[in-house]
């Protein structure tokens, strides 16, 4: 039997949530500055494609809160998402409101098509969808049209919507 990564990344996320005393008891997590700010940022984060594109039915997505819950306990943060990975930027939105730890959070999210006005509206759709007023590193997805959206990402930072 081969396993793919995507079938084992998500056994092993569900092993986890059996165990929800390792993130309370074991060492805290290996962070890293970042050069601009000499901000502390854990080394693992939370990767959003697939186990997040789920519906909104609460069977669908208690697991992935309590994958949120034994992060921060951890001393995780970072999240990171697309709008290419489906429902995933609405579905982190939505358990960061409703469980009030959208401060915890160190949000990621990308920007991947053509074109200024098509650049602006993907980013503002992420904003809506993650339930945000600021992000904290938009990414420009596989580099696509980035010489285009780097004046807005810039303009968006020096406004403080974007952190880094």
């Amino acid at each position: 039997m081969t396993l793919k990564r995507s079938s084992f990344l998500q056994l092993a996320g569900a092993a986890l949530l059996t165990r929800p005393a390792l993130a309370q008891t074991g060492p805290r997590m290996h962070t890293r500055k970042i050069p601009a700010t000499g901000e502390a940022l854990p080394v693992v984060g939370c990767g959003t494609w697939q186990t997040f594109d789920v519906g909104p039915a609460p069977a669908e997505r208690a697991p992935r809160a309590e994958v949120l819950k034994v992060l921060f306990e951890a001393g995780g943060s970072a999240i990171d998402s697309s709008p290419m990975y489906g429902r995933a930027e609405e579905v982190v939105g939505d358990l960061l409101a409703a469980t009030g730890t959208r401060d915890k959070a160190f949000l990621a999210t990308k920007v991947w098509t053509h074109g200024r006005a098509e650049g602006i509206a993907q980013m503002e759709q992420s904003f809506k969808r993650l339930r945000t007023d600021k992000i904290d590193l938009m990414q420009v997805h596989n580099l696509v049209d980035w010489q285009t959206h780097l004046p807005t990402l810039k303009a968006w930072k020096a406004e403080g919507r974007l952190r880094l």
